[in-house]
């Protein structure tokens, strides 16, 4: 990069389209959002309310009459959500584009029915100019240790859930960023790669998890240390990359 700031709406329009989890809409927050950077978004009677609404949602999709729904399993469901959105935008933005995108200047809107959607008003960005281990702590330093440290602490003050289970679901979110960037551009996959593996190894992530080898398709496999507790869901199971798989 040649140090010039980066237009950050056709950025985000661009990366938006390897999957909807890599979706950012730009534009000023509407009425009633809230800044992910702190505040009532991450307090912990905004959060306890969205995690009763992922038990209700989860409860809703369950074939069986009553169900109900632990709440440490809707809080690390909610969790792993968010995290693979915010983590998503920012990784792809800087490993495709060189662009720094700050995870606390995203909004959402507590009062929506549904998945989560996040909405920035940042129109520029600072480039990636020092490789990966600069787009690494700038990961590590708005999202992991910013942004999805805040949820953790204001759902420890809502209710209980582990937080070696929440780092491990960041962990998770980001590798499953990673592989879904690398389906989708192969040309960048080892670049994602790398950063992913920059930051298993820093104190914030390590032993979450960590690169076990290689796929048919040449993509990195990732396996967790910790479970999200997705299996304790009626009819569910295993995740992909949980550690209670044989």
């Amino acid at each position: 990069m040649d140090g010039t700031d980066v237009e950050v709406r056709p950025v985000l329009a661009e990366v938006g389209r390897i999957n909807m989890l890599f979706a950012l809409e730009t534009g000023p927050p509407g009425p009633g959002w809230l800044p992910l950077g702190g505040g009532c978004a991450v307090a912990p009677g905004t959060l306890a309310a969205e995690v009763e609404g992922v038990r209700v949602r989860l409860a809703g999709l369950s074939a069986e009459p009553n169900t109900r729904v632990e709440w440490r399993v809707a809080a690390s469901v909610f969790h792993q959500g968010l995290a693979t959105r915010v983590l998503s935008p920012v990784l792809a933005a800087g490993v495709c584009h060189g662009a720094l995108v700050d995870a606390a200047r995203f909004h959402g809107d507590p009062h929506r029915r549904g998945p989560v959607v996040l909405r920035t008003s940042q129109q520029r960005a600072a480039p990636v100019v020092g490789g990966t281990a600069e787009l690494a702590d700038w990961i590590e330093r708005t999202v992991v240790l910013g942004v999805m440290a805040r949820v953790a602490r204001g759902l420890a003050g809502a209710g209980r859930v582990a937080p070696g289970l929440l780092r491990g679901n960041t962990a998770a979110a980001l590798a499953g960023a990673v592989r879904a960037l690398g389906e989708d551009r192969p040309e960048h996959a080892a670049r994602a790669e790398a950063v992913a593996a920059d930051l298993l190894t820093r104190p914030s992530l390590d032993g979450t998890g960590g690169y076990t080898g290689t796929d048919a398709s040449g993509l990195g496999v990732f396996r967790r240390t910790t479970c999200c507790l997705y299996y304790r869901l009626p009819g569910a199971g295993y995740c992909g990359d949980c550690a209670l798989r044989p």
